[in-house]
């Protein structure tokens, strides 16, 4: 870090009281920046002045773009980019806020990546984010996901922290370094993918056919710098349902007739329900009480278990209560599905594919986040173990399907990992005598590790460990896979700081004010340090 920024970095020290109100933000951009000037604050380099201005009035221009952002219902599982009439609101909108504050935009594919441009030349820095969101089940939601509400110093909404809030930190970051006045010393982007929750091809063909930015930062995970990535795999179990059996074997109290778990792939499911009915001989009062001795009998190995069960008419439905969070922490939630796989085991349930399936789940995912059951846990020293997580159980059409979310670290290639998945669908058809089977569809996506010597993360790494106070801090990896993966060397930087809950694709997604305001900080930092007034190694292309 050069001397001249040394007194800017004291300046961005966080706050103590983020609703102080600065005098000096009043009025309009062009106003508050004079009051930044380096008339009005005289003997203070660019950089100090910068990190003034970030520090004074970022906060309230960050959250009122994130809430406009967050109005868009920009669920890409719903509707692809191109199909998606929110989607196109929302291009509109930052068009719109492009050409207020002097930015280039334009829209690349059919909605694929909207792209915002400052400055000239070759591109220099990228800064790359998604601008879809999720699923938000509105049953989930204490308050209403798409009209984000400021509460107790967090702000609420989906895509606070998964992306929108991050992509308020840069622009909001690029406006003030250019109503101050400054230039880059090339083109910094900033690059909205929109898939990235569902189909990420629009944002490959990007990456793989536009220019390249000689630095890349996605804002998509966490801090100190994640500089790499576990492989994405998806992989499915399905069984067929079966027809009552005209005969009911002896003991035999109910049949399972529906199952239900999870929103979507990518989250641990935070509800899980069985509805039962009564076989021939047996009534729904009976039923009834077997499940509630199930539960109780389930409790005592189980002090978090949340679990409850009515009548609805003949039926009988079993409903258990996780904690849901992103299937890349899942270790960090509660999986619903393996208390309902728990209590079903209790149950003299007759020999279906429901059934069946609810056994696969007890005996080799229950309790395990590794893959330890299943037969194909393996770590690495940088990414650690490999994570397996079940999120989605439905039927469907006379199936029963369980969709298995696993985030795979380096240590283990494409074929040998592929070679223990076919062992695991054996055992597992072994478990249910022939009837769960591995359905197609199958994806195993590979690691990804970037160059942790270069400028990019000796910068980034500086800027943390001065604003965190943590000189001991190492570059890390994540489990989950961002835009990043898609750039060589690129690295994610924020939003989410070490030791402080992610919730992303969780109900009630909220974000620390604190978090935007220091992300916004450091975000600004880096964008001056690598692209305003680099040093001549960081401007060089790799």
């Amino acid at each position: 870090m050069r001397p001249r920024l040394l007194a800017a970095l004291c300046l961005l020290a966080p706050t103590a009281a983020l609703a102080a109100k600065d005098p000096r933000c009043a009025g309009k951009p062009a106003a508050r920046a004079a009051r930044f000037s380096d008339t009005a604050l005289k003997g203070t380099s660019a950089a100090e002045r910068y990190a003034a201005y970030i520090q004074a009035c970022a906060l309230d221009d960050v959250v009122a773009l994130t809430q406009g952002l967050v109005r868009f219902k920009t669920v890409s599982s719903e509707a692809p980019a191109s199909k998606n009439p929110e989607m196109a609101a929302m291009g509109r909108y930052l068009e719109t806020w492009a050409k207020q504050h002097g930015f280039a935009f334009r829209t690349v594919g059919e909605r694929d990546v909207f792209e915002l441009s400052w400055g000239e030349g070759e591109p220099l820095l990228g800064l790359v984010f998604h601008g879809d969101v999720v699923p938000a089940a509105a049953h989930e939601w204490k308050r209403p996901p798409f009209k984000p509400v400021l509460e107790k110093g967090r702000l609420y909404g989906r895509g606070v922290e998964d992306d929108k809030g991050p992509i308020a930190s840069a622009l909001v970051a690029l406006a003030m370094a250019k109503d101050l006045g400054l230039k880059p010393q090339g083109r910094v982007l900033v690059i909205i993918g929109n898939g990235e929750e569902s189909d990420w091809n629009g944002m490959k063909k990007y990456a793989d056919t536009e220019p390249k930015p000689t630095h890349v930062i996605s804002v998509d995970s966490g801090y100190p710098v994640m500089a790499a990535q576990s492989g994405f795999v998806a992989w499915t179990l399905e069984a067929p349902v079966g027809t009552a059996a005209a005969t009911p074997k002896e003991g035999t109290t109910a049949r399972a007739v529906d199952v239900t778990a999870g929103e979507f792939l990518t989250q641990v499911p935070g509800a899980a329900t069985l509805k039962l009915v009564p076989v021939k001989g047996q009534t729904p009062e009976v039923v009834l009480a077997q499940v509630k001795a199930a539960i109780a009998a389930e409790q005592p190995a189980r002090k978090d278990l949340k679990a409850d069960v009515k009548r609805e008419g003949a039926s009988v439905v079993l409903t258990t209560h996780g904690n849901a969070v992103h299937s890349s922490v899942a270790d960090e939630g509660r999986n619903a599905l393996w208390d309902l796989s728990a209590v079903a085991a209790r149950l003299s349930l007759e020999d279906n594919g429901i059934a069946a399936m609810l056994r696969v789940v007890a005996l080799r995912f229950d309790g395990d986040h590794h893959g330890d059951k299943l037969g194909v846990a393996y770590q690495d020293t940088l990414m650690g173990p490999l994570l397996v997580a079940p999120t989605v159980l439905r039927v469907k059409d006379g199936a029963v399907s369980l969709g298995i979310n696993m985030r795979r670290p380096q240590g283990k290639d494409a074929p040998a990992f592929n070679a223990s998945l076919d062992a695991a669908a054996k055992r597992v058809g072994e478990d249910s005598g022939g009837q769960v089977k591995e359905a197609s569809g199958r994806y195993v996506g590979d690691p990804h590790v970037a160059d942790t010597s270069g400028p990019l993360v000796q910068t980034l790494m500086d800027i943390f460990k001065r604003q965190r106070k943590a000189p001991d801090a190492v570059p890390g990896s994540i489990r989950g896979g961002t835009y990043a993966r898609l750039f060589p060397r690129a690295v994610d930087f924020g939003p989410a700081f070490p030791n402080e809950p992610y919730t992303g694709h969780a109900p009630d997604e909220s974000i620390a004010l604190e978090t935007l305001d220091l992300s916004t900080r450091m975000l600004a930092e880096a964008v001056h340090t690598l692209a305003i007034a680099p040093a001549p190694d960081a401007k060089a292309t790799p």
